[in-house]
C-alpha cells in the first residue's frame, strides 16, 4: 500500500484516490472566498454542484476538512493544512498553463488583495487596458481594509499598506501615499473651523476600530511630529465607510491627499490644518516566492506602481 503523506493527513492511493482536479479547485475556491455560494459563483457553477465536489473530496480522504451549518462554515486545522498543499498545486498548475498561453505568458488568473483606499479612476483604468492587451488573463481582486497573508489565502500577491514586518514573502516597494485632514463644509459650518490641533480634541473625529482604540494622531509640520489626543464618538471598521462618513458631514477624517485635493475642486470637503500632515505611508506587494518571475504579475506591479504614483497627489 503506497501512501502521500500531506503533513499529519495520510492517503491511501488505493482506497482514497484524489483522480478529480475540479474537486481540488472546488475546495480551494471554498476556502478563498469563505462561503459555498461565493465558491460557486466564483468557478462558475451551482452551490449545489460546489457542496457535492466537497462531500466527494472528504469522502475520498475519510477526513472533515470543513465544519458547515446553514448560517457558518469553519475550516478544520487538517483542512488549512490540505488547502496550503492544494494550492500549491494548482499554482504549479497554472504556472505550466501560463508557459503555453502565448509568447508573452499573459494568461491565467492573478488573484489579488487590495486595500481599498488604493481603488481608484487610475487603478481600474489601468486594469481594464491590461486585460484588454491579455485576453487570456484573468484578475481576482479582493477589497479591504485589513491585510491579507498571501500563503494563507491561496493569493498570487497582496497589497500593504506601511512596512511589512520580515517573513519569507517577496516585498516589492510600489511608492508611498501622502495624506491629510479634510471635512465636508456642512460639519465646519455647525462645528467652526479648526484653528490648531489642540483643537481635535473638541471635535468628532473619525477614526479606525481596532484592538487598540485610536485616541491621538500623531501629526507634523516643518519636519517636526507631535502627538495630539482627538475626540469624536464614532468609530469604523472599514475604510470605506470612514470616507463616506466624511463626505456625509459626520466629523473630521484622515484622507488620501490626492482625494482631499478632488473634494475641494468638487466643494464637497475642505482641508484642515493644511499646515499640519499625517505621515507618509509606505505601499509593498508582497508576494509568495516564485510568483515574481510571471509575466501576469509583472505586469500587475506596474499597474499598481502607476496607481500609487496617482494616490500621491499634491505634497502640501
Amino acid at each position: 500500500m503506497k501512501l502521500i503523506r500531506i503533513d499529519s493527513l495520510a492517503i491511501s492511493m488505493n482506497t482514497n484516490r484524489l483522480d478529480s482536479l475540479e474537486e481540488l479547485r472546488a475546495y480551494a475556491a471554498i476556502v478563498e472566498a469563505g462561503s459555498l455560494a461565493a465558491a460557486a459563483i466564483a468557478q462558475g457553477v451551482s452551490p449545489n454542484a460546489i457542496s457535492r465536489r466537497l462531500g466527494l473530496l472528504e469522502a475520498r480522504l475519510g477526513r472533515r476538512l470543513i465544519h458547515r451549518t446553514t448560517r457558518r462554515m469553519s475550516v478544520t486545522d487538517e483542512g488549512r493544512r490540505f488547502h496550503a498543499r492544494c494550492r500549491r498545486i494548482l499554482d504549479e498548475l497554472e504556472d505550466a498553463e501560463r508557459e503555453l498561453a502565448g509568447a508573452d505568458g499573459l494568461g491565467g488568473t492573478l488573484r489579488v488583495a487590495i486595500h481599498s483606499d488604493m481603488v481608484c479612476p487610475d487603478l481600474l483604468l489601468a486594469l481594464g487596458d491590461l486585460l484588454a492587451d491579455a485576453r487570456g488573463l484573468r484578475v481576482q481582486l479582493r477589497v479591504g481594509s485589513r491585510f491579507i497573508d498571501p500563503i494563507g489565502g491561496g493569493l498570487d500577491l497582496a497589497v500593504h499598506v506601511g512596512r511589512p514586518s520580515p517573513s519569507s514573502l517577496i516585498s516589492v516597494p510600489l511608492g508611498s501615499l501622502a495624506w491629510g485632514l479634510a471635512a465636508a463644509p456642512a460639519y465646519l459650518v455647525r462645528h467652526g473651523r479648526i484653528r490648531s490641533p489642540e483643537q481635535l480634541v473638541r471635535h468628532e473625529c473619525l477614526r479606525v476600530l481596532s484592538e487598540r482604540p485610536e485616541t491621538h494622531w500623531h501629526l507634523s509640520r516643518g519636519g517636526r511630529a507631535r502627538r495630539f489626543p482627538v475626540g469624536g464618538r464614532l468609530e469604523v471598521s472599514d475604510a470605506r465607510a470612514l470616507v463616506e462618513a466624511l463626505n456625509a458631514g459626520l466629523g473630521v477624517g484622515i484622507r488620501l491627499s490626492s482625494a482631499i485635493d478632488s473634494g475641494v475642486r468638487a466643494g464637497t470637503l475642505e482641508r484642515v490644518l493644511p499646515e499640519w500632515r499625517w505621515d507618509s505611508t509606505p505601499i509593498f506587494a508582497l508576494l509568495p516566492p516564485g510568483r515574481l518571475k510571471l509575466p501576469g504579475i509583472r505586469a500587475l506591479l506596474d499597474v499598481l506602481r502607476k496607481a500609487t504614483l496617482s494616490l500621491t497627489g499634491s505634497q502640501r
